[in-house]
């Protein structure tokens, strides 16, 4: 029987978010498009488009059931809570980790959560970080390419990053608007294109600036196939070994250092998720969805999946480990790792 998905890329917004986005101070603007989505904009561009009203947990067990995902790690996505007013931030991130990981609590199993923190006040971020870390159902936290104009590689982050590396904590990283957002406010274009150029400017700082290597306990998760690093990874090394300044702060190309960090597979287009199953290896994938922002459900992700496995021709091993063995293993859902422990058993040779 094929081991049941674990989707590590899906999402959740509780009310109290969704109000403080409408807030009038909150730093954003809103509106409701024509198909009853909430449009969040965050300096003149589109950050985020949710469904209203989102699915019951009822509902969402429901398409879980029918696309076979066993388990599905929730987390709020861009613009997160980092625009918001510094009073609201810390008491709203707390009172969101607190509802979700409830919810996980309740759902023998089948949730997970990946916790908000209150950025950019790392004092706060760090406090909240220790506190959500130790809930039941928090399997790491969500933290997006940019921190209300500040990039991840900023100095100010360290004392954060290093409280994680020393907890040996998973961070996934979901994109948001850029530092700048001239030349995407049109056409939706932050949201539909840009995130992903976002991911990938992202990754290459964190490269380039030697963060990886500075907090190597991180266990780093990018989203979107890592937005275009697979098909750009040959520029990654291209310019590390051109310009000196590449150099500075690593001593190894980016295609190397990269082999330490994991990208979901979140996309419905084929040949993308083949060149990047051909530009890393299985290990480094772990099946996601999206939920609820991808119109027509989770099939099509699985079925895109299947494609590409198919095309690449991943071995038996490969496959599951993508559909569910690795999340199993990075993020320690005993359920699945059950599942994993069984699926190896599977794998060994007669006689052994």
């Amino acid at each position: 029987m094929p081991l049941p998905f674990i989707d590590i890329h899906a999402h959740h917004y509780p009310d109290a978010y969704l109000a403080a986005c409408r807030r009038a101070d909150s730093g954003l603007d809103w509106y409701v498009r024509d198909d009853g989505r909430l449009v969040v904009l965050q300096d003149g561009a589109v950050a985020l488009a949710v469904p209203q009203p989102l699915p019951t947990l009822e509902q969402r067990l429901a398409a879980m059931d029918a696309a076979g995902i066993q388990t599905q790690v929730v987390s709020v996505s861009a613009p997160s809570v980092f625009r918001l007013p510094a009073e609201v931030r810390a008491p709203l991130a707390r009172d969101l980790n607190d509802e979700m990981a409830g919810q996980a609590a309740g759902s023998s199993g089948r949730l997970a959560v990946f916790a908000s923190l209150p950025l950019p006040d790392v004092e706060a971020a760090r406090a909240e970080a220790r506190r959500a870390l130790d809930l039941d159902g928090v399997v790491g936290l969500a933290l997006c390419t940019t921190i209300d104009r500040r990039t991840l590689d900023d100095p100010v982050f360290a004392p954060l990053l290093r409280d994680m590396s020393d907890r040996q904590a998973v961070i996934f990283v979901h994109p948001t608007t850029g530092c700048s957002t001239a030349g995407v406010r049109e056409y939706a274009l932050a949201l539909g294109l840009d995130f992903l150029a976002e991911t990938t400017n992202a990754i290459g700082r964190m490269v380039y600036s030697g963060l990886f290597t500075r907090y190597p306990g991180i266990k780093w998760i990018f989203s979107h196939l890592g937005g275009t690093t697979p098909f750009l990874i040959h520029r990654f090394d291209n310019y590390y070994r051109q310009f000196p300044e590449c150099r500075e702060h690593i001593g190894q190309p980016p295609s190397q250092i990269l082999r330490s960090v994991f990208f979901d597979t979140v996309s419905t287009h084929v040949p993308a998720m083949c060149c990047a199953f051909e530009t890393f290896p299985a290990e480094q994938f772990l099946f996601g969805t999206d939920y609820p922002h991808v119109p027509g459900g989770l099939d099509v992700f699985v079925q895109t999946f299947d494609a590409a496995a198919d095309a690449v021709k991943l071995t038996e091993t490969d496959r599951r480990g993508i559909q569910a063995a690795n999340a199993a293993r990075l993020l320690g859902l005993p359920r699945c790792a059950a599942a994993d422990t069984a699926n190896a058993t599977s794998q060994k040779p007669a006689g052994t």
